[in-house]
């Protein structure tokens, strides 16, 4: 049999690339307006990048599902959820696909399109994958973005420091949520719809129109949330449910958000204390976290020169969520803390504090791993051989030469791809007009007050109707010389469809900047809506203070509970009966919780399954927020049971991913 190399793999996609029109008879029907016409399809791109053998027409489609605001009311106002469909490996697939729902809620996918088809590849081998942004969020937001607010605000946004920092209120005196709220409202939007149960229904007829009769759900996060309430809602067709970083409707998520963090640290200190060797090096853990918090509180921990504040021996427990592309550093805690509560005056230290600055707005730790001779020691003391540890250190030395050039080989395909598409279909003014934006923009951004003002016109085209006109006003107003001439030049000959490219280019960009903004109202449009009174800041105070680590209130959690519960006062709350009890249902469903898991605790997990006859919970070690994401296990448990949702299961996670705690050097044997 002849079997391609990686290299003639890329060749033949190429190949396929330059010819013709991508043909769509992959994905019958959907070309058509897909098959329910009161939820109508409409093929488009896909949002970039796709992957490195993704064809779009015949291994992918992207598109829209039109959808009503309001189910009970479907004459009305419309929401097209945009949607991808990525093609079983399988000549002979199942008709059941997998439906991923994403957290947040508001978070989207498919601006990471790529990374999401990586991680379900492995379903992908005998089931087609459907992913689709919800209502209010990622690419399917635009009919809840407020764009006037963001753009009057997006100095303040984007966290640039100016002289008007800060003060960009409206006349009413609205901070920037508050006037992207009241700019909803005025256009009409019905934001009472945006919740659960609307969801709920629209996965209902996403996956019907898609053409597919009986589904499975893998749900992380929220997607969670949505999955349980598909179960009660409608489960007509849906075969299997894969429940990961679980929250039930029945847990009071914002009391609690302390909850997840604390029961993380509370499972390290069982297992050091289950660990023969860790327990003898680091006996009475539980008690050295709560002296760690003082002794930092009393400014008597000193890192490179600096008081550590307290808020950073909580961070130690929670950079593994979110941390999912390095290794974990769980077996390096308890050195840790004990460093910790000796003041950071130890011989060697395993822990270094990077000048308590961000990265990415975000408080870092960095700590040293243990040198050559430590990964020796620590190799004896896990039995590898003089072999294995050899291929171990090549392994690790190797590991980010070949990430990057895979990496530099996966963008620089899909940017093949993407020029290809925009020369074929779109005309190629759009990508030069952008291309020479990017160049006359130099003296602009030498000039602070000028980029400013650039800035905040640019934002003001993302809601605009694309026209040659407003591209021309953008030019002349900010633009000079040789530099301006260019881009009139090229709007001038632009075909209407490079004009709209050209403006889908600035939504593109300026929503990067965006992100965390939007991101942030989507979720407090639906929590404040259906979340309280559930929920309440008195609540969340007196169960956080009841914790066995307390101090993760003030330094962590505080500020951003009062912070929400304050958003809130601006909603009417939406209680629905029923919504928050517990999902009754004899669907078969996996759940699974994660150790290091801060956002949802690993615990609830098994809370959901209560009330499921057919449901089985596993707790997967080492793992942070979406186990599939951490641990490869999690993915192979998944799999086996969509394949067989009658299958009864075992946690080989648990032994797979288990740690071997590291022994500092100062340790007294």
């Amino acid at each position: 049999m002849f079997i391609l190399s990686e290299y003639d793999k890329i060749i033949v996609l190429l190949l396929a690339l330059v010819g013709g029109p991508d043909d769509t008879t992959a994905f019958p029907g959907l070309e058509n307006g897909g098959s329910d016409p009161a939820f109508p399809v409409a093929v488009t791109a896909c949002p970039r990048p796709i992957g490195r053998y993704e064809i779009e027409g015949k291994t992918i489609i992207c598109g829209t599902v039109k959808v009503p605001e309001n189910h009970a009311t479907p004459g009305e106002n419309t929401i097209d959820i945009v949607f991808t469909v990525l093609k079983s490996h399988s000549l002979y697939p199942e008709p059941d696909p997998l439906v991923h729902l994403h957290g947040g809620p508001g978070a989207g996918l498919l601006g990471g399109l790529e990374k999401f088809a990586e991680l379900f590849d492995k379903w992908r081998a005998n089931r087609d994958i459907v992913m689709f942004d919800q209502r209010a969020a990622g690419l399917s937001a635009r009919s809840s973005d407020c764009y006037d607010a963001m753009t009057a605000n997006i100095i303040d946004i984007i966290g640039i420091a100016t002289e008007d920092s800060g003060q960009t209120q409206g006349e009413n005196g609205q901070d920037p949520f508050g006037q992207c709220i009241e700019e909803l409202r005025t256009a009409g939007i019905g934001l009472e719809y945006y919740n659960t149960e609307q969801n709920a229904r629209d996965v209902a007829a996403i996956v019907r129109t898609l053409g597919y009769e009986t589904f499975n759900l893998y749900g992380i996060s929220y997607g969670t949330k949505l999955s349980l309430e598909v179960m009660r809602q409608h489960p007509e067709g849906l075969r299997a449910v894969v429940l990961d970083g679980v929250a039930p409707p029945s847990v009071h998520l914002y009391d609690t958000l302390a909850v997840p963090q604390n029961e993380a640290m509370i499972t390290l200190v069982e297992e050091c204390k289950a660990d023969e060797s860790c327990n003898k090096a680091y006996p009475d853990l539980g008690e050295k976290i709560t002296e760690a918090y003082a002794r930092a509180a009393a400014g008597e921990v000193i890192i490179d020169g600096e008081p550590m504040p307290p808020f950073y021996v909580g961070l130690i427990f929670s950079l593994r969520n979110g941390n999912y592309q390095y290794a974990s550093y769980t077996a390096y805690i308890p050195a840790m803390i004990y460093e910790i509560v000796n003041g950071g005056d130890m011989p060697t230290l395993t822990m270094v504090l990077d000048k308590f600055k961000l990265v990415d707005g975000k408080p870092h730790i960095a700590f040293e791993r243990p040198g050559a001779e430590e990964v020796s020691a620590a190799a004896k003391v896990a039995r590898l051989n003089d072999e294995q540890e050899r291929i171990l250190q090549i392994a690790l030395a190797n590991t980010g030469l070949f990430s990057d050039s895979s990496e530099a080989m996966d963008l620089a395909i899909d940017e093949l791809k993407g020029v290809l598409r925009r020369h074929r279909e779109l005309g190629p003014l759009a990508e030069l007009f952008d291309a020479e934006l990017i160049k006359a923009s130099t003296p602009i951004f030498a000039d602070r007050s000028r980029a400013i003002a650039a800035l905040m016109d640019l934002a003001a085209l993302q809601n605009a109707e694309p026209s040659k006109e407003r591209l021309q006003d953008f030019v002349r107003k900010h633009f000079e010389g040789d530099g301006q001439q260019r881009l009139s030049a090229l709007i001038s000959a632009m075909t209407e469809e490079e004009v709209n490219t050209s403006f889908d280019m600035v939504r593109t960009s300026v929503g990067r900047t965006e992100k965390q903004f939007v991101s942030d109202a989507h979720l407090t449009i639906y929590a404040c809506q259906e979340d309280l009174p559930y929920n309440s800041i008195e609540n969340y105070r007196e169960l956080t203070r009841s914790l066995d680590y307390p101090q993760l209130g003030p330094t962590q959690w505080d500020a951003g509970a009062a912070d929400f519960f304050e958003k809130c006062e601006q909603f009417e709350a939406k209680p629905r009966a029923g919504f928050h009890d517990p999902v009754v249902s004899d669907i078969p469903t996996l759940s699974l919780g994660s150790t290091w898991d801060t956002q949802t605790a690993a615990s609830w997990a098994e809370e959901a399954v209560r009330t499921l006859s057919n449901g089985q919970a596993f707790i997967i070690p080492e793992a942070g927020h979406g186990a599939i994401v951490y641990q490869e296990c999690a993915i192979d448990m998944g799999v086996a049971f969509i394949n067989n949702p009658g299958r009864r299961l075992d946690n080989r996670c648990a032994e797979s991913a288990k740690p071997t705690f590291y022994i500092a050097p100062w340790v007294e044997n």
